[in-house]
């Protein structure tokens, strides 16, 4: 005996979804658009915290080199829609020291880092930013007289401010645009 004899028995249940269907359908869209945000937010705000913790692990080492050295400066340079990348530079005032390193990218494309000044801020796209140090103390003697220097992703910022007097950097929190 066949459970389908005939396919007019078939029974026409043609009323469409319940509410109860479109709910668990929308919750379930909100779950999954919450976890694609969160790992969005988590994976931007990596960038923007591996390039400003790379910016001052640069900084710092070209003035413990520079107390030891000569004299020594770091270069930090951006093209325009490019990635971040720093050199460092001993025996030398700008730009005429021995390259130190290699240049190093430091930071993905997508990221803008613009540096503050006595005189304003910029962004660093197409130029680049020189922070010299003295050999003596270890303070600030650069000619671009650097402030802070600010990596963002145009949603998420990171400070990095250099202390003149003693050249110690310091990096601040993520802050949301």
């Amino acid at each position: 005996m066949s459970i389908m004899n005939n396919p007019n028995d078939i029974k026409n249940d043609n009323r469409g979804i319940s509410l109860i269907e479109i709910l668990i359908v929308i919750s379930i869209m909100v779950i999954l658009s919450g976890v694609f945000m969160l790992t969005t937010t988590v994976a931007t705000d990596k960038q923007v915290n591996s390039c400003a913790n790379k910016i001052v692990s640069s900084i710092e080492q070209t003035r413990s080199i520079t107390l030891g050295k000569q004299s020594g400066y770091i270069v930090i340079s951006q093209g325009v829609g490019e990635t971040v990348k720093c050199q460092m530079y001993i025996n030398g005032a700008y730009p005429y020291g021995t390259a130190y390193s290699d240049q190093v990218t430091i930071g993905h494309q997508g990221l803008t880092v613009t540096v503050n000044k006595h005189s304003g801020s910029a962004p660093l796209a197409g130029t680049s930013a020189v922070v010299s140090f003295s050999r003596s103390n270890g303070s600030v003697t650069d000619s671009d007289n650097v402030e802070s220097i600010v990596v963002s992703n145009g949603r998420r910022s990171i400070t990095i401010t250099i202390d003149k007097f003693t050249g110690k950097v310091s990096k601040g929190p993520v802050v949301i645009l």
